[in-house]
């Protein structure tokens, strides 16, 4: 029963990925260049493989907490430039961008990181995972920079803006954003370790009582 409740919940997250990646590549120009887009192609990915290999092959702990921490950043970042506007007003007057923007920024994120609580919590990740999950942030930074002449907006995102902030700015600004990746890729494991005891806990008593009396 566990497995098949599992099984549908990943099929309904990537249904809402698949969905969402859709809705914003039928309305905005050039939808690869955005972060977004990128992470939420990789938790379709991720979760695809994990539907189809089942219980064949272990859960790669660290690449799924590298995909849920991309996809939290995601939904932080969107949130906070929004000025904590509630995020069902992207849905106002409907339209395919309001319902990617929506399905992106704010289900799927929560989708995954209730994932990471809930499912393969046996399986823990190292603590130093947040410093390994800053590849692929770096080569998007590296990315963004390089192709920005090419790109719907020179900068994809403002606080990357070379030319208007200046490269000592804009240098404060990635390693601040590289900060958070690792505060919050932390506060991931934090989680998992906590809801990992429940499920460690029980398994230890019974072995304690299986013991025999000596």
């Amino acid at each position: 029963m566990r497995a098949g409740r599992i099984t549908v919940w990943r099929i309904l997250l990537v249904a809402a990925c698949v969905t969402g990646l859709v809705c914003l590549t039928t309305s905005i120009g050039r939808p690869w260049a955005y972060f977004t887009v990128q992470s939420n192609v990789m938790l379709a990915l991720y979760y695809s493989w994990r539907l189809v290999a089942g219980r064949k092959r272990p859960a790669a702990t660290a690449v799924k907490g590298a995909v849920t921490l991309y996809l939290l950043v995601t939904c932080l970042v969107n949130y906070v430039s929004r000025d904590l506007a509630n995020p069902l007003v992207l849905l106002d007057g409907g339209g395919a961008r309001g319902w990617g923007n929506f399905l992106l920024h704010y289900v799927t994120p929560v989708m995954a990181v209730a994932d990471w609580a809930a499912f393969d919590r046996a399986r823990p990740a190292r603590w130093a995972a947040p410093f390994a999950w800053l590849g692929y942030p770096l080569l998007y930074g590296a990315f963004v920079l390089i192709a920005a002449p090419n790109l719907p907006r020179r900068y994809v995102y403002p606080f990357l803006n070379v030319e208007r902030l200046g490269r000592p700015t804009v240098a404060a600004a990635a390693a601040g954003v590289l900060a958070a990746f690792v505060v919050l890729g932390y506060a991931l494991l934090g989680l998992r370790r906590l809801t990992a005891r429940g499920v460690r806990g029980p398994g230890r008593a019974g072995a304690h009582r299986a013991q025999p009396q000596r």
